[in-house]
């Protein structure tokens, strides 16, 4: 299923980060800084796998980053990899004094969506772009770019992730309230705030809440704010604010919410419960808020649009300007957030969107799904079931089969292979059932046809099945007359 949800992911929001940004956050005053020093000759692309060698050390505030060093020591098998893993409440706290000083730094620390705006204009990540980098950024999403590009211009930080935002709805209580449960037509009914209240109220009527948390609505709304928050030293409150404003006491004040804080317990549990429909989140929600807590409700999930396009959250990567180990910390950069194959194995491993348009571009072809003939396929299926007559292929349709209708639905990839396995009881030219230990004959067992094996080889050939019985048959009845009395 990981690798399903990721290649819908992909059909549905491609086109989301090409549009969509999101304003520059507020920053802190960042700690002094030091003039780097030039990177060394060996950190550029043209590095050899061989070549590179040393340990490499890395601050992140998650473990996710740590699924890449397996990849990226099979390129590289003399980099040693050390990730620290820091929490995010404590990560900024424990990171500036160690950037003040100029002391235990890590070759590369990340940022996340929170705070990482305070760390690309820090000036404490190097440039991407310039030497010894060269960065090719053509094929990032400009979402991820735009986030780790300074007030200057400059390149700062990448990601491998690209956090496209959607709305994770309950399927059986789309059917029950909507009257259907596919994404599309879910979508056409929440194309602004106004049609998702009226949403909210149907869903009310039969006691179903629209949102785990009315705070849920946060992020898509203010993703599209057109003005920073402070401009000139004064807040700014712009349209997109006041609309956010308006809508959370539409909720608040009917109910139609759980009334609890995200990431709470309660939050988190409202993946089970019988009341709550949708939550509002960026592509990561199905693996880290959903999966997790979803038992009975695994199969019942599913996603689509809301009415604007929004981004939230993400880890970006920087190298720190006077790092001794450019080279390492640039080669795993490049493998982590600008190599397609990295990404689409990262992808189809963990189900998320990826900051590649390549590798998010791949993963939705690779599938090669015909939605419009799959649906036409479910259509007549149904159909034939309820008619008792397969109207195409004229074949026997069982009175009791079901018609096909709300999920879970599972994907295999098929691929050619052997109908079924051949052999069974092992036998010899006598039909003799043999001691697969030992290779002799076990007294008084003989076997023939289908369930036998050893003669045979790899597999029958086919149109004998008839003729094998009868020869060896004939062949176990023989034998077994010669033997001596064995009842």
């Amino acid at each position: 299923m990981k690798r399903t949800l990721a290649l819908l992911i992909a059909l549905l929001l491609c086109l989301s980060l090409a549009a969509c940004g999101q304003p520059a956050a507020e920053t802190s005053e960042p700690p002094a800084q030091t003039e780097a020093p030039a990177p060394t000759e060996a950190g550029g692309e043209d590095a050899e796998p061989e070549a590179l060698s040393g340990t490499l050390e890395i601050w992140s505030s998650g473990e996710e980053l740590g699924r890449f060093v397996e990849g990226f020591n099979a390129i590289y098998p003399d980099v040693t990899v050390n990730i620290t893993v820091v929490p995010n409440a404590d990560f900024i706290a424990k990171l500036t004094p160690a950037l003040a000083a100029g002391e235990d730094v890590p070759d590369i620390f990340t940022g996340e969506s929170d705070y990482v705006k305070y760390l690309v204009e820090s000036g404490f990540w190097a440039d991407l772009e310039a030497e010894p980098f060269n960065a090719d950024t053509s094929d990032v999403w400009d979402y991820v770019k735009s986030v780790g590009t300074d007030e200057s211009g400059v390149l700062r930080a990448l990601s491998w992730q690209a956090s496209p935002g959607c709305i994770m709805y309950r399927r059986d209580m789309a059917l029950e309230v909507l009257s259907t449960d596919d994404p599309a037509e879910v979508s056409a009914m929440l194309t602004s705030n106004e049609a998702m209240l009226e949403v909210a109220a149907k869903l009310k009527e039969q006691g179903i809440k629209m949102f785990a948390s009315w705070q849920d609505i946060w992020n898509m709304q203010f993703s599209n704010r057109e003005n920073p928050w402070v401009v000139d030293d004064k807040l700014m409150l712009d349209d997109s604010v006041l609309s956010f404003m308006d809508m959370a006491k539409t909720i608040t004040d009917n109910g139609y919410d759980l009334g609890v804080d995200p990431w709470a317990p309660e939050w988190s549990a409202a993946v089970e419960s019988t009341d709550t429909f949708c939550y509002v989140l960026p592509s990561w929600g199905y693996q880290f808020v959903v999966k997790p807590a979803a038992d009975t409700t695994i199969g019942q999930w599913a996603l689509c649009e809301g009415p604007v396009p929004y981004v939230k959250g993400g880890t970006w990567l920087g190298i720190y300007k006077d790092s001794p180990n450019q080279d390492l910390a640039w080669a795993f950069l490049q493998y982590c957030c600008l190599n397609s194959e990295a990404q689409q194995s990262y992808a189809a491993e963990y189900g998320e969107y990826v900051s590649l348009k390549s590798a998010d571009e791949a993963l939705a072809a690779g599938e090669k799904i015909n939605i419009a003939g799959l649906r036409k396929s479910v259509e007549e299926w149904n159909s034939a079931v309820k008619s008792g007559t397969d109207a195409n292929f004229k074949r026997y349709v069982n009175k009791k089969a079901p018609p096909m209708g709300t999920g879970p639905w599972y994907v295999s990839t098929m691929v050619p292979k052997v109908h079924h396995c051949m052999g069974g009881i092992y036998t010899d030219m006598q039909a003799r059932a043999l001691d697969i230990s030992t290779d002799e004959p076990i007294p008084g067992l003989f076997a023939a046809g289908e369930a036998t094996g050893g003669v045979h080889g790899a597999v029958r050939l086919g149109s004998c099945a008839v003729t094998d019985c009868l020869v060896y048959g004939r062949i176990a009845g023989r034998t077994a007359a010669q033997n001596e009395s064995w009842m």
